[in-house]
């Protein structure tokens, strides 16, 4: 009798793992030990009693673009039934009693038969928690004892970062043993663990799933938008797909998904269920929510639509030989891209490194050599992999490592779209340069009209934060201009350029917000802000335009600075005294939601208000438009 068999009588009876062997001779029923640290052995806790008790509730990880199931996490509930509160304080006393490695894989039994029993199981995977304190360990779960049988398995092992792994494991080599098995792996509860970027380099993972506390209230807290980024791009990299744990609005959810996560597991999507029949494969609240958005699709959408290679794809589970047939057909083709059985990308294999085997005497028969392994798995290289409505700049920093090489694999909806070729990205990066010079003020350096009013569309269809965009522009600039000389009139325009500059790029850190400077032409600017608090917002723009006030005073001479201001003709040609150059401007507010509004309106809005704001005593004046 196996270990399994008896800890699930009356439960799934005889259901195996697939990955966890049962080496123990001896049942969970006939082993009693102390039940709790410190009680000593006199008290007896019966475990396969207690691991009975327990049941395991699953909850899906989605693909934020398609609404398709990918996966769903296993987690335990029942414990008011044990007598212990969570999972931790169960596993830390089946820790002390020498019983942890022989618990969790009788737990991961329950949850894989469990899985199992579902209909259509092999379409989605199964995220099984791992406790970190088993990793290098001979004892185990999920170490193979047959490969062969145990590849594409569909499980996914989670390490958690809220535990270290023991000192001295080679994480790298442990993890290695596990993927023998079949097993996909993923970091979880990312960026608030003990080892962080450490086990990131060191488990080389599948996944890495983001902690809640870095997803709750992203759409609102540009620093964390800032980090979930800069790891999406790095994470595709290197070929690791992102989880966003804990998302619970719609807010959330889109800005997930516009930062370059590839799934979501949270409330908004669905709760935990114990009840498991019926479950979807796609999820109508991820599929209303694209449908929703009511912006195009971008212009790097577009693009590498556009540009992208559609090879064909081999299945990982190919001879080896189709392999041989794939380069032969097509003599351009250097790489295959290879996917799984639900055409999600696992890598590419380049035609190079067959060479060893076709140039050698006996290395067609080695390919066709059943008993060496038939399938592609052992040839394949992870590559990097993107979306394929990520951001370009996020797609240049992917082609950044050595692995992209032989091209960046592009997915869509969460399956395989195409490769993207190194001169594809060439071909991209210089249309941006280009793009980038044409509309760009010369003087200053800054965006021109055609990026300002993408920012103000794309602000307008963002409901989920408030926005504050802002026309500035001198006041008495032609008089200054016309008797100081056009050489002043550009020192001027630069200095004010630089000081909106310093205000955009200090946003983030001052007021938690996004803020986006351009230049109009000639002294007219734009300011948009996007999150933060308004009060704080409005506050900086009254300094901003306080500072230019006073760094104005040193284009004029120690004579006219004391006289407040200078001699000069108005535009009808008379002479006339006017005050030193000051800039004003109307800052048209725009709560959170929906509110129908369109950049003409905006327009509108601020044309009403100049006079305004150029006789306000703080040179700002205050729109709220809903």
């Amino acid at each position: 009798m196996t270990v399994l068999t008896t800890i699930e009588a009356g439960t799934n009876a005889g259901a195996r793992t697939g990955g966890p062997d049962s080496d123990c001779a001896e049942p969970y029923g006939a082993r009693r030990i102390a039940a709790r640290p410190g009680q000593g052995e006199a008290a007896v806790f019966d475990w396969a009693s207690a691991v009975g008790a327990l049941r395991y509730a699953f909850q899906p990880i989605v693909q934020l673009r398609s609404g398709r199931c990918h996966g769903y996490e296993a987690l335990l509930r029942g414990f008011e039934r044990t007598g212990f509160a969570n999972a931790g304080e169960l596993l830390d006393a089946a820790e002390a009693a020498g019983l942890l490695a022989t618990v969790e894989t009788a737990l991961h039994a329950k949850a894989v038969a469990a899985y199992r029993a579902l209909s259509g199981w092999n379409e989605a995977k199964l995220f099984l928690n791992l406790d970190a304190r088993l990793v290098g360990r001979p004892d185990s779960p999920w170490l193979a004892r047959d490969p062969a049988a145990a590849r594409n398995s569909g499980i996914v092992l989670e390490l958690s970062e809220s535990r270290p792994v023991t000192r001295g494991v080679a994480v790298d080599a442990a993890v290695d043993r596990y993927r023998q098995s079949g097993a996909g792996i993923a970091i979880d509860d990312f960026g608030v663990g003990h080892s962080g970027l450490r086990t990131l380099y060191e488990a080389r993972p599948d996944y890495v799933k983001i902690d809640r506390f870095f997803i709750a209230g992203i759409d609102a807290d540009s620093r964390k938008r800032a980090l979930v980024a800069a790891l999406a791009g790095h994470a595709h990299a290197l070929g690791i797909q992102i989880v966003a744990e804990g998302v619970e609005t719609a807010t959330e959810f889109y800005t997930c998904r516009d930062l370059g996560c590839d799934f979501a597991q949270g409330f908004l999507i669905a709760r935990p269920r114990v009840d498991l029949t019926g479950l979807p494969n796609r999820y109508a609240i991820v599929e209303d929510l694209n449908r929703q958005d009511r912006r195009q699709p971008s212009e790097s959408h577009r693009r590498l639509s556009e540009v992208i290679e559609r090879l064909p794809p081999l299945r990982v589970d190919s001879r080896k030989t189709e392999l041989l047939d794939y380069f032969r057909g097509d003599g351009s083709a250097a790489i295959a891209p290879i996917v799984d059985e639900h055409d999600r990308p696992l890598g590419l294999i380049r035609e190079r490194d067959l060479k060893r085997f076709v140039y050698s005497r006996f290395g067609g028969e080695l390919l066709r050599n059943r008993g060496l392994g038939n399938g592609l798995d052992d040839l394949v290289i992870r590559s990097p992999v993107c979306d394929i409505s990520t951001p370009l700049d996020r797609v240049i920093e992917a082609f950044s490592t050595e692995s992209a090489a032989d091209g960046i694999v592009i997915v869509e909806g969460g399956a395989y779209a195409g490769v993207l070729s190194s001169g594809a990205l060439l071909r991209l990066v210089h249309e941006r340069n280009l793009a980038m010079a044409t509309d760009q003020n010369p003087l200053t350096r800054l965006p021109g009209n055609a990026a300002i009013l993408r920012h103000i569309e794309g602000a307008l269809d963002d409901a989920g934060r408030g926005h504050v965009l802002t026309y500035l522009d001198f006041d008495n600039f032609k008089p200054f201009n016309d008797n100081f000389g056009f050489r002043q009139g550009d020192r001027a325009i630069l200095m004010f350029s630089e000081r909106l500059k310093a205000w955009a790029g200090s946003a983030g850190a001052a007021i938690d917000a996004d803020a986006f400077a351009g230049h109009i032409g000639g002294d007219d600017f734009f300011l948009g802000v996007s999150g933060g608090e308004e009060c704080e917002v409005l506050a900086r723009l009254v300094e901003l335009l306080a500072l230019f006030r006073s760094d104005a005073e040193s284009l004029y001479d120690a004579e006219t600075r004391v006289s407040g201001g200078f001699l000069a003709k108005d535009r009808y040609g008379a002479l006339r005294r006017f005050p030193l150059l000051a800039a004003s401007g109307v800052a048209v507010v725009i709560p959170p939601g929906c509110h129908g509004l369109t950049p003409d309106a905006i327009n509108a809005a601020i044309a009403d208000h100049k006079a305004a704001a150029k006789g306000a005593e703080d040179k700002l004046c205050v729109v709220r438009l809903a």
